[in-house]
């Protein structure tokens, strides 16, 4: 009975020192009560640029009292210790009570999907697309951080692409040099009409990679050209926007690197045609950005690191019996101020 005590407590206290080691990520066990009588700051005093948030629909560990409960990434690049005070949050124009909290303070781990168009259009900057892939390959390499990139090729078609002849038509998440010694092979091939199909492409890469349980899910689009879309009289898309956005929103991040033209202008603010793909990317909480004409761009300007690195979660309880939300976060830290707004949620 004695020994028997003796290796109960140690078992006990070794669980107590690897829990104490370990980098498990805690969360408060209960959200606060909503604040009552309280209004929206006004959003004109604050700047929309350098904050992303999106529905984290990942499940979590993490041990909070709320059986439904509403989670948001939430990130603030250059901002890395935060806590409540730094946010308000606004469901349907109503103050909510939440927690926030850090998921992993340990090496994280990535997971990129390369989505690349290899038309004929893409010749002149097809060079600069995949040295910049290249570039970007080799910069998270050095980070030290967790990576696994794939890479998936598109025209008309996916898997494989209909213009160009490739060994393997993709390479699923692997090493960064792996995708460095993939992407050097690719070249742009000939298709056919204007627009091209990053839909089916991005809805390929969400369901037939490898994704890793717990990783940051980033893709990261390259294109030039407007995308072909279900119903716009082809045989070959299968997706519209509205149909792709469920499995994306909450589960990954897209990112694009457009090649500036005729379709892509650097000053455009709305993306709600069906054929624009940068709409997909502000609705999963991606960064946009342009390439220059030669398909050069700074990928580590996309923030992905310091998007993870940065990135926390914010959790709150939903009062709101509407079909869909709108969200609003309010950020201050010093006499910085920051705002996003999110439409049109559902949970």
């Amino acid at each position: 009975m004695k020994k028997s005590i003796i290796l109960c407590i140690i078992f006990v206290t070794t669980i107590l020192i690897l829990y104490s080691c370990s980098n498990i990520p805690t969360a408060p066990s209960t959200i606060p009560k909503d604040p009552a009588g309280t209004t929206k700051p006004n959003v004109s005093s604050y700047s929309t640029i350098g904050i992303y948030a999106v529905v984290d629909k990942q499940p979590t560990l993490l041990p909070i009292a709320v059986p439904d409960y509403v989670k948001l990434r939430v990130s603030v690049p250059g901002f890395e210790s935060l806590s409540p005070s730094n946010f308000r949050v606004f469901e349907d124009n109503k103050e909510q009570g939440f927690v926030v909290y850090k998921e992993s303070t340990v090496k994280n781990k990535i997971d990129i999907a390369i989505i690349l168009d290899v038309t004929g259009s893409m010749s002149p900057s097809i060079q600069g697309a995949k040295n910049s892939i290249i570039a970007f390959s080799q910069a998270l390499k050095d980070s030290g951080l967790d990576v696994r990139i794939g890479v998936v090729p598109f025209d008309d078609y996916v898997n494989p692409p209909s213009d160009i002849e490739i060994e393997f038509p993709y390479l699923d998440l692997s090493s960064p040099d792996k995708a460095k010694d993939y992407v050097s092979e690719l070249y742009a091939g000939f298709g056919g009409d204007t627009p091209e199909n990053p839909y089916d492409a991005i809805m390929f890469a969400a369901t037939a990679l490898e994704w890793r349980v717990g990783s940051q899910k980033s893709m990261i689009i390259i294109t030039d050209a407007p995308a072909h879309y279900k119903g716009d009289g082809t045989s070959f898309a299968h997706f519209t926007k509205s149909e792709l956005l469920p499995y994306l929103v909450g589960y990954f991040t897209i990112h694009g690197a457009f090649v500036p033209g005729s379709f892509y202008s650097t000053s455009a603010s709305s993306f709600s045609a069906e054929n624009d793909p940068r709409e997909i990317c502000q609705k999963t909480g991606g960064v946009i950005t342009y390439t220059d004409s030669y398909g050069n761009v700074d990928l580590t300007a996309l923030g992905i690191v310091e998007y993870v690195e940065s990135s926390w979660i914010v959790a709150f309880e939903s009062d709101s019996s509407a079909p869909s939300h709108t969200i609003e976060v309010f950020f201050e830290a010093g006499t910085t101020k920051k705002y996003t707004k999110l439409e049109n949620v559902t949970y």
